[in-house]
């Protein structure tokens, strides 16, 4: 019997829309894209990412891979919040630890920097504190070329809680590798570290079965610029270079698939970070495959942290959406583990707003958007999937190419890593300073009147560091070569960090390769804010520029918006100068405006004759710099025999055209 129609359906009828909506065509959507866009194809939305890979503006089901699987290894259960825990102040850490359990915190992210040496002072009993604080939460350290060394105290104090070594949770999170990268050093050779993790590996599996033992991390790489193939790509070259160690030292495959986990970082490109994650486990599951590996142990955790290249030091409370954009990436990309930076973290030291707001970002995405229970929450999207298709592939040709150089540490050796990584660097940084990639509140909506947060910088510490010249301590211990065992007896007595560093060193022989070159994006701009700041303090104003309308204010509304938003980018007053038809008020405006550079900004009615005029009227009132607003199209020649310097069009180097005017306007470097 057919259904009654004129029925109001209620909750127990089976409801069946198809026969009152029509199926959608992709034609006639193309014909009313076609219509909005007057007359352009809808291929011209069609744009190019930094990885290659072309994004359409519209994708259907036709566009997915036939041979699409269920992606391996992707998280079943909670995210954990992994919270950063800062070493440079020990005394302090303490604090930290219990602050980030109560605010919410499943686990803790322990990291040093390179430029302080007080963690050099820690020891087991100070591990042992911080273990008592973080009541059983994981704990990952982030050591740097001191890794060993700190996992060695991390183990060590294991021995004075309850559980003993069975106890510890987390990582030592050894990444050799990752640390030449970053730092083009190891305290050791590359030979005696990959010694020393196949020890710890071998350690780990037979004392402590929850704890994983070293990292695969492109941290440095996407602060160096690496694209999402680039990253991709140096992940399986690393994570390859680590089994093929292992194995010349006695060591099975999917023993180092079980004590392994990724480290990687998501910046505000919400579906590239999303892709990027779900083809992280379908890469590494091929490497599994080749490597003969059960499909359980190829389900390596992988831990998401917001990217520090994406954060920004003026109008840092936009940090707070990029950390929430990054963190929904990380989450719906099947990451296992998420850590949103402090908002204020490259500004200095984060104060406790600043941490539990970071806290609190993934708490809400968990407890009441619930973004976690679902396995695969991006599966279905075409988009998302033919972009997860498109990395995996271009990701396994650059894997590939790697190999066929010598792999991760010919790669790094040659110094190749180094130059390319920064050419995707300086890549970026065109899309930054032309404004093709914007940055809200340093290159777009900036504003002058926001003070600079206050925050405690970093210092290097004069004293010794463990990355500097060695100590004597492994002449004193009679240790020619150090290994995890010593570093563990050593560690019992109550030696401090970096004694044992130079334990577990061995001898004085260093590695050192070419170290990747990095930079945050907003660095252009925020360098020339930096400057202004300095003009503001030495003379009491800003450098400023005269912006000269002709023609109504409706014509001009969007071309006088964009030289005012673009002149403060760079930390620069628009003085705006209306209804200047009249020379003598053109003269007497320019004058009061305090500037020598003038900006004529016409509308297209009117620019043939003000431009020229307008142009001798300000050379005459002796203008430093004479620019207009907007192409000449075939009056170049003559507005430049007039007098005009130049030309501020959409696409040009908004940095160098900034930097000209701090020049003309005197503004001091340094």
């Amino acid at each position: 019997m057919a259904p009654d129609k004129t029925r109001t359906p209620t909750f127990d009828d089976e409801l069946d829309f198809s026969d009152r909506f029509g199926r959608p065509l992709f034609e006639a959507w193309e014909d009313i894209a076609q219509e909005s866009l007057r007359g352009k194809p809808p291929s011209s939305l069609q744009r190019r990412t930094h990885e290659g890979i072309d994004i359409d503006p519209l994708y259907t089901a036709e566009d997915v891979p036939l041979d699409l699987e269920e992606i391996a290894g992707m998280r079943r259960g909670r995210t954990e919040i992994a919270s950063p825990i800062d070493l440079r102040d020990p005394k302090g850490t303490i604090g930290r630890i219990v602050e980030a359990r109560d605010s919410g915190a499943d686990s803790l992210w322990l990291w040093v920097d390179r430029r302080s040496v007080s963690w050099g002072r820690l020891t087991t009993g100070a591990f042992a504190l911080f273990q008592e604080a973080a009541d059983g939460a994981p704990m990952y350290l982030d050591g740097r070329g001191a890794a060993p060394a700190l996992a060695a105290l991390l183990a060590a104090s294991s021995r004075r809680l309850d559980g003993g070594f069975e106890s510890l949770r987390g990582g030592f999170d050894i990444d050799p590798l990752g640390v030449l990268a970053s730092d083009g050093t190891l305290p050791t050779s590359l030979v005696g570290t990959l010694d020393l993790m196949a020890e710890s590996l071998q350690w780990c599996e037979d004392n402590a079965p929850r704890m994983r033992t070293f990292a695969v991390s492109t941290l440095p790489h996407v602060k160096a610029g690496a694209t999402a193939v680039q990253e991709l790509a140096i992940m399986l070259a690393t994570g390859v270079a680590y089994l093929r160690a292992m194995d010349q030292r006695g060591l099975a495959p999917e023993l180092v698939f079980r004590r392994l986990r990724f480290i990687t970082a998501v910046g505000r490109d919400l579906f590239m970070e999303t892709a990027k994650l779900r083809a992280l486990r379908t890469v590494w599951t091929r490497v599994a495959g080749a490597c003969g590996v059960s499909l359980e142990a190829t389900k390596a955790p992988v831990h998401a942290i917001s990217s520090p290249r994406c954060l920004t030091v003026r109008d840092p409370w936009v940090n707070i959406l990029r950390g929430t954009t990054a963190a929904y990436s990380a989450v719906i990309g099947g990451a296992d583990a998420v850590t949103v930076l402090p908002f204020d973290s490259v500004a200095g030291r984060s104060d406790e707003l600043a941490r539990r707001l970071a806290i609190n970002t993934s708490t809400i995405l968990r407890e009441e958007s619930s973004v976690d229970r679902v396995r695969d929450p991006a599966a279905g999207s075409y988009y998302v999937e033919k972009l997860t298709a498109d990395l995996s592939e271009a990701a396994w040709t650059e894997f590939q190419r790697v190999e066929a150089i010598g792999g991760m540490i010919g790669y790094l050796r040659s110094g190749a890593l180094a130059r390319e990584l920064a050419d995707s660097l300086a890549s970026k940084k065109r899309h930054v300073t032309t404004l093709e990639d914007r940055i809200t509140g340093i290159s777009s909506y900036p504003n002058l009147e926001e003070p600079i947060l206050d925050r405690q910088r970093a210092r290097r510490d004069p004293r010794r560091s463990p990355d500097d010249e060695a100590t004597d301590v492994h002449r004193a211990v009679g240790a020619d070569t150090g290994s995890f065992a010593e570093a563990l007896e050593a560690a019992h007595g109550g030696i401090v960090a970096w004694e044992l560093a130079a334990i577990l060193r061995g001898s004085d022989e260093k590695e050192r390769m070419s170290a990747v070159a990095t930079e945050r994006e907003a660095v252009p701009f925020e360098s020339l804010r930096y400057h202004s700041d300095g003009q503001l303090r030495s003379t009491g104003v800003r450098p400023r520029v005269f912006l000269a309308v002709f023609g109504s204010s409706t014509e001009n509304r969007a071309k006088k918006n964009f030289i005012s938003n673009l002149l403060a980018a760079g930390g620069v007053i628009s003085v705006l100068g209306e209804d200047l038809d009249d020379p003598a008020a053109l003269a007497s405006a320019f004058e009061a405006s305090g500037s020598r550079i003038a900006i004529i900004c016409a509308s297209s009615n009117r620019a043939a004759e003000v431009v020229p005029l307008a142009a001798r009227e300000f050379r005459a009132l002796r203008a430093r710099r004479v620019l207009v607003a907007g192409g000449p199209g075939r009056l170049e020649d003559a507005w430049r025999k007039a007098g005009v310097n130049g030309f501020i069009r959409r696409g040009d180097d908004a940095v160098a055209l900034l930097t000209d005017i701090h020049e003309a306007e005197g503004v001091a470097r340094g």
